[in-house]
């Protein structure tokens, strides 16, 4: 019998805790703790990846998805009129997904022959901080007055139900009327799960140790994860490893039919997702977006080692969506996935009970928004973008806005080459550029102090001779960061071009308070002294990106 290979045993120091099952480590303590801690400033700090699962694509594609499972729901059968759809997210974080979400789906929605049946959706999260920020962000204001999104705490290792804060509906087993859908997009990748090497038909679990080169005594921090060294050691599983027949069962099948593996169990998802089943009546769908594996080939390459990526004071596990297949398999539910390997991102569709015409509109939705051309496609592809814009033609880059559904950070990226066309751009041309700032700007979703967006945006406007576009702006940027001076300065150079001298000098003055060098400032007051200044003004200085 071969022997499985171990981890090289971390370096010498204080040891926190050895040889312990990966879902009963320390470490989700520290986790838990980083996110309680951090609210949106996880986000906000761009400390948690989250751009690939946070964009009008995957927003579009998962809204074509739902819609179609709805379609399918409502066919043959009358949906419960006194109850809307609920769609639960998990993890919503910075709440973007949601907002992309939303936009897409309610115009889908309102289209669709199902505009009369009613949706709301729900946005979960850990962090109390999180839901006060949703409730108060500018962008999911409409959602909430229109009934459409409401949000609740969930503690998805624990809580069997959801209080709806601002409706006050609890969302209970037995009290939903119609099917329930759920999104958890990179989350199940951040909630406790197990490890398992399989050699030869014997099944060893990789039992985890933590040192670290300090005495440590809040096991709990929040930022533990930084410090610590993590290591993993293979010891043979004796018996029944759960207690748990469900995930016995597919512990064992893994035994069964894996030569050489390292396999991760996401027990704390499975038992989520089976709490969301009675939640549901066993009409659940669940669409999850997030890195792993989605087959047992892909299982079987993976070898050996437990993969823990850390993200400055989190961290993150592969997901084994091969494992939650067979939990929804058993159970007679049925499984959605792409006929072909991922490149960065996983999106799966997992479906429990029997529409009366079957799965037929979901399956094609998910086909024509994952399949094809879907999320881990345009993350693909956009890297390739990336790198191309210096080539690009102004009419190419926005044909990339409009194929990105207006992604914002499509047009930061840009920027640099969109400003060096748009000024002497046609006329009709410009138009378009207008229209897609317009676009962008409605599509974006920006966390407190991302003064970037609308100060890039009122200098393409300024470019084109529109200081009065170019100055909404330049004063929304100021609004979030008042002492920028570079938008202090385009800010007066639109009063300027508006022929507003009084308050183009204000604006001068606290630029150049702001940052005294800051010639730029300088040299405009110094010409508004002139009382001939007005007639060389039309060459004044260019607009100020600091």
């Amino acid at each position: 019998m071969a022997t499985p290979p171990r981890d090289e045993p971390g370096p010498p120091g204080f040891v926190l805790e050895r040889n312990q099952r990966l879902s009963r480590s320390l470490l989700w303590g520290s986790q838990r703790a980083f996110y309680e801690r951090q609210g949106i400033d996880a986000w906000r700090q761009g400390l948690i990846p989250n751009f690939i699962t946070s964009n009008p694509i995957i927003g579009r594609a998962y809204a074509q998805v739902v819609l179609g499972w709805m379609r399918d729901w409502c066919a043959g059968s009358a949906p419960d009129p006194s109850q809307p759809f609920y769609l639960v997210e998990l993890g919503s974080g910075a709440g973007r997904f949601a907002f992309h979400f939303l936009e897409a789906f309610r115009r889908m929605h309102a289209l669709s022959r199902l505009r009369n049946v009613g949706f709301r959706y729900v946005m979960t999260d850990l962090s109390e901080r999180n839901l006060e920020y949703w409730l108060s962000h500018p962008k999911l204001q409409p959602f909430l007055e229109e009934g459409l999104l409401d949000v609740a705490r969930f503690d998805a290792e624990r809580d069997e139900q959801l209080v709806l804060r601002r409706g006050g509906t609890v969302l209970a087993p037995g009290s939903l009327g119609n099917p329930l859908a759920v999104v958890a997009n990179y989350f199940f990748d951040s909630i406790p799960q197990d490890a398992f090497t399989v050699v030869d038909g014997v099944i060893f679990e990789c039992l985890v140790s933590v040192t670290s080169s300090q005495p440590e005594p809040a096991l709990d921090a929040p930022d533990l994860v930084e410090r610590v060294t993590v290591s993993f050691e293979d010891h043979p599983l004796q018996g029944a490893c759960y207690d748990d027949p469900e995930l016995d069962r597919i512990v064992e099948h893994y035994r069964e039919n894996l030569s050489e593996a390292t396999v991760q169990i996401p027990s704390s998802a499975l038992r989520c997702i089976r709490r969301l089943q009675r939640l549901s009546g066993d009409r659940l769908l669940l669409l999850s977006g997030d890195k792993g594996q989605a087959s047992q080939d892909e299982l079987q390459e993976r070898w050996p080692g437990v993969g823990l990526a850390k993200h400055s004071g989190a961290f993150s596990l592969m997901v084994n969506f091969d494992a939650i297949g067979h939990y929804f398999r058993n159970r007679d539910g049925h499984v959605l996935r792409p006929v072909h390997r991922h490149s960065s991102l996983h999106v799966g569709a997992f479906l429990l009970g029997q529409p009366p015409e079957g799965h037929g509109e979901t399956e094609l939705a998910y086909e024509q928004a994952i399949e094809h051309s879907g999320p881990d496609d345009y993350a693909t592809l956009l890297k390739c973008f990336e790198n191309a814009f210096e080539s690009m033609t102004l009419e190419e880059l926005l044909a990339a806005l409009r194929w990105s559904g207006w992604d914002s950070g499509i047009a930061m990226n840009a920027f640099s080459q969109l400003m060096a066309q748009v000024e002497t751009a046609s006329l009709p041309l410009q138009q378009e550029v207008c229209w897609a700032i317009q676009q962008v700007w409605e599509k974006s979703y920006l966390l407190d102090g991302e003064d970037e967006l609308s100060f890039h945006l009122g200098m393409l406007l300024y470019a084109m001779a529109r200081p009065e576009d170019a100055l909404t702006f330049f004063e929304h940027s100021l609004r979030l960061s008042p002492d920028e001076p570079g938008a202090l300065f385009n800010q007066g150079m639109c009063h300027v071009h508006l022929r507003q001298d009084a308050r183009a000098k204000e604006s001068f003055e606290r630029a150049l308070a702001a940052d005294p060098n800051l010639t730029q400032a300088r040299d405009m007051l110094a010409q508004m002294q002139s009382p001939d200044w007005r007639q060389g003004q039309e060459e004044d200085a260019d607009p100020e990106e600091v």
